[in-house]
């Protein structure tokens, strides 16, 4: 079954999200770094829960932060990083010698943790103030592994379960770090955001 077929006005409200949500994200992590930390236009999708190993590549390894969503819009969200892009971008946050870092040990953990919490409730308060929804993040866990493990790991949801994803590149002097938010609703539960697009 496709992914659903979006008009202009539509994906202009999305787009809208994802927007405000990656400048409040890159104004926090401007904050947490004392430094600029610029942001590439966000791509928006729609698309079906089983399609989401294959889009990111199968056996591509990901650094993921997963949080449960609660309120009007239950469901999970993610945001994934490719692994090697979260050595980099970790590298940027704690100050380590290259070769003695270990992107998955405790400091980077949280470090990642942090990094994924900041971006998720970026996306998370631009969702509410636009759609008028009351959403509440869990505290983050971390996985890695490749992205087909990553999205097995998620028992219950259905291959056809329509997702909300955002994608944006984020830049601190250095090679541009992508970082995909992932909102993956509870059956049925994303239709007040879809009402709230006119997605009905």
């Amino acid at each position: 079954m496709p992914a659903l077929e979006l008009n202009e006005l539509q994906r202009d409200a999305l787009r809208e999200v994802g927007n405000i949500g990656a400048g409040h994200a890159a104004t926090a992590l401007s904050q947490m770094l004392n430094r600029t930390v610029r942001i590439s236009e966000p791509s928006i999708e729609i698309l079906k829960f089983g399609e989401l190993a294959t889009r990111f590549g199968d056996d591509a390894e990901v650094a993921a932060v997963h949080m449960a969503v609660l309120g009007d819009a239950p469901g999970q969200m993610l945001v994934l990083f490719d692994r090697a892009q979260a050595v980099g971008f970790v590298e940027t946050f704690i100050t380590r010698l290259v070769g003695d870092i270990q992107v998955f040990d405790s400091i980077a953990d949280s470090t990642l943790k942090e990094i994924g919490n900041i971006i998720a409730g970026a996306y998370l308060t631009a969702l509410m103030s636009l759609t008028g929804t009351n959403l509440l993040p869990s505290i983050p866990t971390l996985s890695s592994g490749t992205a087909r493990s990553t999205f097995g790991a998620l028992f219950g949801i259905p291959a056809e379960q329509e997702v909300f994803l955002i994608e944006t590149g984020f830049l601190e002097g250095g090679p541009a770090t992508s970082g995909q938010f992932l909102l993956i609703p509870d059956a049925g539960s994303l239709q007040p955001l879809f009402s709230a697009f006119g997605l009905e």
